[in-house]
């Protein structure tokens, strides 16, 4: 899929801020890195740690993060210390994630520092260790109060009355677990109950609500949330532009999120939307070890470093900034 560009074509200027993904992207499984020859050497769910090695050997100690879905996901020790070294040279590091409340919870003591976290498809946004009621207050009508714990059936909002209409749909698993501002829906890769869910959502969808398909599953949000429109609102909130940001990301849910920053960076191709769109934009930057788990996020973290040094040696010695990543 082509995608439309909101940024500027002026001059590269200096790196201020990173959005990045979580699975996929910072936090790697095993079932998907396997694949690319990297794998677990070992690990101890009991103190949260294993060891991972890459293709050609090399090895590296990881957090193991909880996952409610996937079995534990894992962050490199050297991920961690990249994002440290980049915030060093200040550069903000924001997470966006699509994961639930509880998810984001859970993982929070174990992932890289942070400037923001975003979890529930852009939903629910922490500033520090604050949860921050300006952005969700935006579209508070389509979901309730992200702060209300409320069973589901009777939530009145837009965004649950659709999720009950859906019970209709043959086979199809609707969660709303620790959701308060979106839910995702599962057809189990099964092609009749997709077809059935299609339409749907062709016929039903509150003009107020959106979906995106997020590992295989679709995942339903305010269309005033989203990825994109949380990677704007701090843009705005942290006073920086799109020309002076990053994406890190894998899947098709954070395509639009990509589009609000000039540098485009992929650790992995996890569907072929994704695939397409980084054939048709050569100026994306796709690691060399993509698909090699904690390894390929390591490259792109280390690229954006090496650009960020470079611009601050080439402003100290009032140089033109060097060329973009990508």
């Amino acid at each position: 899929m082509a995608t439309a560009d909101i940024v500027s074509s002026e001059r590269p200027r200096r790196l201020k801020a990173i959005f990045s993904d979580l699975d996929g992207t910072l936090v790697h499984f095993p079932a998907w890195f396997e694949e690319h020859g990297s794998r677990v050497v070992s690990s101890d769910e009991t103190k949260k740690r294993a060891v991972v090695e890459s293709p050609n050997g090399e090895r590296r100690d990881c957090r193991m993060l909880p996952s409610s879905t996937m079995g534990p996901g894992l962050v490199s020790e050297r991920t961690a210390e990249l994002v440290d070294s980049l915030r060093a040279e200040g550069v903000l590091f924001v997470v966006v994630t699509a994961a639930r409340k509880s998810t984001l919870l859970e993982r929070w003591p174990l992932l890289p520092a942070c400037d923001a976290r975003v979890c529930e498809t852009g939903s629910r946004v922490y500033l520090g260790d604050a949860l921050d009621g300006t952005f969700s207050a935006r579209f508070e009508h389509i979901t309730g109060p992200l702060d209300r714990e409320l069973d589901v059936e009777a939530r009145p909002e837009p965004l649950w009355k659709f999720f009950r209409s859906l019970q209709v749909v043959p086979n199809l698993k609707c969660d709303s677990r620790s959701y308060y501002g979106c839910f995702r829906a599962d057809t189990k890769g099964d092609a009749a109950t997709e077809e059935a869910l299609r339409a749907h959502i062709a016929a039903h969808l509150p003009e107020d609500v959106d979906w995106a398909m997020n590992l295989g599953k679709f995942d339903f949000f305010p269309a005033a949330s989203g990825k994109g429109n949380v990677v704007k609102y701090l843009q705005e909130h942290f006073s920086v532009s799109p020309d002076e940001c990053a994406c890190l990301f894998d899947d098709d849910n954070d395509l639009p999120m990509a589009r609000q920053c000039i540098t485009r960076m992929l650790p992995g191709l996890t569907s072929d939307s994704v695939r397409r769109a980084a054939l048709e934009n050569p100026d994306w930057f796709v690691a060399s070890k993509a698909g090699q788990g904690v390894f390929a996020i390591e490259e792109c973290l280390e690229e954006l470093l090496r650009r960020v040094r470079g611009e601050t040696s080439a402003v100290a010695a009032d140089e033109p900034l060097p060329s973009q990543v990508g």
